[in-house]
């Protein structure tokens, strides 16, 4: 890396050429219009993310994109889709069958498709799980389309629920983990505004909550969800019904694939760029359930007290010796080990403690009862 080259994962939240608060929209909805609030509401977060993204991607973002795009066409078009194939062959004596051309042309493909994945998690660091679990969603709709239509090549035309059942059980489990996803994102962003622009004022709460809106973003995961079942039903029907309408198809499957591929890196791109390089993407009920955990297993019951007034203070120590502390951030209230950064506010906290009572300040470890060991 060029010695002074910013990273996405190494730009701040706080470090925005521009506020969403000062966009003017690209279009103005009339108010007569139904639902004009929202969808003008939708126009000026698409247009702030439009031109925070022209602003802000680089040489990176487009040949992460390329490479992308690359991937999948060298996956998605080969000889034997453009000649129909040979139905008689299946497994490993299907792939046995193919040419030494078509073997190199996936083998490249799966390359490729390697690299984007690692390129992407460099560059997005706090979605790097979920970059994995949205490639593995893809080729999970992909699957469910196969098993769609095995047995009815015209799906959905001529539905019969009997032959439904793999096809749906993998959608339902699809749906399931996206479901988890954009609610882990909507919620570390609900915490980030908590935690990082606490103020006194309502007002001044909601309208960084507004700032940090997440409508125009669910929207594109929305998009790149239908791109990909678009694509995925597409290139399993051109298949299925090879002769009838085989450019068209094809052609749907590959331009709503293309278009799936940088719709995903804006789904990846945003939140990072929002919540900072230092986040952890996860649901509330995960971070209580850690938090939980880390103080029912990791830590003794030990009470400690003020060295001068003996009043209780909330300081733990754990299996390991390494003594824990509320963190001091306002609105945080995460158990951070002594000396160490917070790792939902990113806060160190201190090696001296003041007691909240007494307000003596003192080593972390004058709070701790002398213990005899042998």
């Amino acid at each position: 890396m060029v010695e002074g080259e910013v990273t996405t994962a190494g730009l701040e939240h706080t470090a925005l050429p521009f506020r969403m608060a000062n966009i003017e929209p690209a279009l103005t909805i009339p108010t007569t219009w139904p639902f004009s609030v929202g969808i003008q509401r939708m126009v000026t977060e698409f247009t702030f993310q439009y031109r925070l993204l022209r602003s802000e991607w680089d040489k990176r973002h487009y040949m992460l994109m390329l490479f992308g795009a690359v991937a999948f066409l060298l996956g998605s078009l080969s000889p034997e889709i453009s000649s129909g194939g040979d139905a008689t062959l299946a497994g490993m004596e299907g792939i046995t069958s193919i040419s030494g051309f078509q073997f190199f042309q996936i083998l490249i493909s799966i390359l490729l498709w390697s690299w984007f994945l690692y390129q992407a998690v460099i560059m997005f660091p706090i979605m790097r799980v979920h970059t994995v679990s949205l490639l593995i969603m893809w080729n999970i709709f992909m699957a469910s389309q196969v098993f769609y239509h095995q047995n009815n090549p015209t799906f959905p035309l001529s539905i019969n629920p009997a032959d439904m059942m793999s096809g749906t059980l993998l959608v339902m489990v699809a749906g399931f983990f996206l479901y988890f996803f954009w609610k882990a994102v909507v919620e570390t962003r609900d915490l980030h505004v908590e935690v990082h622009h606490l103020h006194e004022d309502v007002r001044v709460m909601e309208a960084e909550m507004a700032e940090h809106s997440l409508m125009a973003w669910s929207w594109t995961f929305i998009g790149w969800l239908a791109l990909v079942i678009t694509s995925t039903w597409a290139g399993v029907h051109h298949v299925s019904t090879y002769g009838e309408q085989p450019l068209l198809l094809l052609i749907l499957h590959v331009s709503a694939g293309l278009a799936s591929i940088p719709t995903l890196l804006i789904v990846l791109w945003f939140p990072q760029r929002m919540l900072g390089g230092k986040a952890r993407i996860r649901t509330k009920a995960a971070l209580q359930a850690e938090q939980d955990l880390s103080l029912q297993t990791g830590q003794h019951t030990t009470e400690s007290g003020c060295p001068e007034c003996a009043k209780p203070v909330p300081l733990t120590r754990s299996e390991d010796g390494t003594l824990h502390h509320p963190c001091m951030a306002e609105g945080c209230s995460a158990s951070v080990a002594v000396g160490t950064a917070c790792s939902i506010c990113s806060k160190t906290m201190p090696t001296r403690i003041s007691c909240p009572s007494c307000g003596v300040n003192a080593p972390a470890m004058d709070y701790m009862p002398d213990q005899e060991a042998w």
